[in-house]
């Protein structure tokens, strides 16, 4: 590969400048990141599908979405009642209500009237996993006995669920639903809503349901400049999660920078300073104890660990210490000459390595969950009572 591959790539390709400007349009969306970000797509969601909102559409989003789904032919054999489509189009779901995450559920919809529960899960650059799909239904279940359960997969090319009882939909159900309403029910809404929703509508047919000319073109791009674009892409997706690390700084106080690499972040926090030795090259930037995020095979992963000390008792002590605060400590981390103790650990997918918005939400989130708030503040009394003077 040298420069002038590059350049010929770039410089007077009709092709390339064709595909610019189409994709090229203004559009807030873009601006937002959304179109890559299934948190992001699931809050528009959860807007079109309240009947409560400010579109105006009342719940003819929400009924035109699952009757289509509920009838489409790779549905057929989990639709176990032919007569639910004809119910949920006679009766009025106004006062539906939609929650976003309850449970882990990316939007849960809820008619105590008519006692009809929707759960949709909606994934974009991700697959199920964990067992999640029955997870979230049998939560639905058993929070909410004798209603009628409506499970949604939402893929972006209708892939079925491994659990019998979903149905699958696709982006383009979600596109079909809109056009539809753009079309024939504008004038129920502003033109800021529409203009809203065409915004979105373009980023599903360029992201997800693209025309077959586009397709074709970017199909004859790639072939002809595939090692151009392959260079292109591994350079532009390189990771460095330094930008991200500053924003997630700002947020908190007691945090103590220790060391920031494009795939590393080092830190303590102020609570920890009391055993933190004057040399700062040391492990950990001196603490006994540090945190530090990392790049673990595509995800974002949160570390909490002592490091080593310069006599093993001090070190067997501190580990029993924190062991009364009720922290894990496993035999064998106490064993002399043992130099690292991981006592907290957690992981978290990132979708956009070039996000750094993105990375910063998904730090905060490592870092503030509930299990690891109540470790740091056992480890920080620990920290206080400690004799580190010995």
């Amino acid at each position: 590969m040298d420069k002038q591959q590059l350049i010929n790539f770039v410089v007077n390709n009709d092709k390339l400048e064709y595909l610019k400007a189409r994709t090229n349009k203004f559009n807030p969306f873009k601006i937002l990141k959304v179109q890559d970000h299934e948190i992001r797509h699931s809050n528009v969601l959860g807007w079109i599908f309240d009947p409560s909102e400010n579109h105006n559409f009342d719940d003819r989003i929400l009924k035109r979405f699952l009757l289509k789904v509920l009838l489409k032919s790779d549905n057929d054999e989990v639709l176990e009642d032919m007569d639910l489509p004809y119910k949920l189009q006679q009766v009025s779901l106004m006062e539906m209500k939609v929650y976003r995450e309850t449970a882990n559920i990316d939007i849960l919809l809820v008619s105590e009237n008519h006692k009809i529960v929707i759960l949709i899960e909606n994934k974009i650059n991700s697959r199920e996993h964990s067992n999640q799909l029955s997870r979230y239904f049998n939560y639905v279940t058993t929070n909410y006995p004798d209603y009628t359960i409506i499970p949604v997969y939402l893929t972006i090319e209708g892939t079925p669920s491994t659990h019998k009882k979903y149905f699958s939909a696709n982006y383009e159900d979600i596109l079909e639903t809109i056009e539809f309403m753009m079309e024939n029910y504008k004038d129920r809404t502003s033109e800021d809503v529409i203009s809203f929703l065409k915004y979105y509508s373009l980023i599903l047919k360029e992201k997800y349901v693209m025309d077959k000319e586009l397709k074709k073109m970017c199909k004859e791009i790639y072939k002809e400049n595939k090692d151009v674009i392959d260079m292109i892409y591994s350079v532009g997706n390189e990771i460095d999660i330094e930008p991200a690390t500053n924003i997630f700084i700002e947020d908190y106080s007691e945090i103590v920078p220790v060391s920031t690499n494009n795939k590393m972040f080092w830190f303590g926090i102020d609570s920890f300073i009391k055993g933190r030795k004057d040399d700062r090259d040391s492990w950990g930037g001196g603490f006994p104890i540090c945190f530090w995020f990392s790049e673990h095979y595509g995800k974002l992963k949160l570390i909490l660990e002592v490091g080593p000390f310069e006599e093993d008792k001090k070190r067997i002590d501190f580990l029993k210490k924190l062991e009364s605060y009720g922290i894990k400590i496993t035999d064998r981390a106490k064993e002399p000459g043992r130099k690292y103790t991981r006592i907290y650990t957690d992981t978290k997918k990132i979708n956009d390595w070039t996000d750094s918005d993105e990375i910063s939400e998904v730090m905060k989130k490592l870092y503030e969950k509930d299990e690891l708030r109540k470790m740091k503040e056992s480890v920080s009394k620990a920290v206080e009572e400690f004799n580190w003077a010995d």
